[in-house]
């Protein structure tokens, strides 16, 4: 699994509720974050190496666990791998429209996952008469990679945010980053009780499970381990990860990419 930091701790949580015993090696490139303010060549380099990198775990599914990844590897090409790649625009676009009972739904993401228009595209591609509306967030990864989750700074964060959606009347918003859902608090707050709020984990994780049924129901079980690599301060990382609730790590080491941008 990887992720630019801590977002894609929202899907592992989703992937061990249908699979407890699951082993997984998460890459936070920290050391990087945050991804939607890079260019999206940069992103998807920076994404193909991490898969080179867990290709030599041998696993038997990698999850793209970071929607600006998915939206790199979508405009850049998808890296070459022996294991299946799982991501998470596919999985929201099909929750979101689930979800939605007139067809109006938001999408919140980073700039780069925006101005990439994946999400869009893959809703349109189910269901063409969607009306999307689309919001760029970049102030609201770094909060949650600060530890501010709760605080009344990413509230009114939140809050401003929202605001289109509120407009635009959509009855769903899909959390296109992975770091979103850590702020769900705030958005069910700005957008109340009417508005389904969107995780696209819950179905990428699904996805990810029929997967090690099918080819690997030994690694479906596993012992639960839980190894992390951190490009940047794995220390930093792994206390920021335990006030969002992670499991408890069976390691967590810092790992440089090679080469270095």
């Amino acid at each position: 699994m990887l992720d630019s930091g801590l977002g894609g701790l929202t899907v592992l949580h989703a992937l061990r509720k249908l699979a407890p015993g699951v082993d997984v090696v998460y890459f936070a490139d920290t050391a990087n974050v945050p991804y939607g303010d890079r260019g999206l060549d940069e992103v998807a380099l920076l994404g193909a190496r991490i898969v080179e990198r867990l290709a030599t775990y041998d696993p038997a599914a990698i999850i793209i666990a970071s929607g600006t990844t998915c939206a790199a590897f979508d405009t850049c090409g998808w890296p070459a791998s022996s294991a299946p790649l799982v991501g998470v625009i596919e999985a929201g676009a099909a929750s979101a429209l689930r979800a939605s009972r007139r067809g109006a739904i938001g999408v919140i993401a980073t700039r780069g996952t925006i101005d990439s228009g994946s999400f869009e595209r893959a809703l349109h591609a189910l269901a063409p008469a969607t009306r999307v509306t689309n919001v760029a967030a970049p102030a609201l990864v770094p909060l949650v990679e600060a530890g501010e989750s709760g605080s009344e700074r990413a509230h009114a964060a939140v809050d401003a945010a929202c605001a289109p959606f509120r407009t635009a009347q959509c009855d769903a918003v899909i959390l296109g980053c992975t770091h979103f859902p850590h702020l769900r608090a705030w958005f069910a707050a700005a957008l109340g009780p009417d508005v389904a709020l969107v995780d696209p984990a819950d179905e990428c994780a699904a996805g990810c499970l029929r997967i090690l049924e099918r080819s690997a129901p030994s690694e479906a079980r596993g012992q639960a381990q839980f190894i992390c690599e951190v490009s940047g301060d794995e220390r930093e990382f792994a206390r920021h990860a335990r006030m969002l609730g992670a499991p408890p790590m069976t390691s967590c080491t810092h790992v440089s990419l090679v080469p270095a941008l």
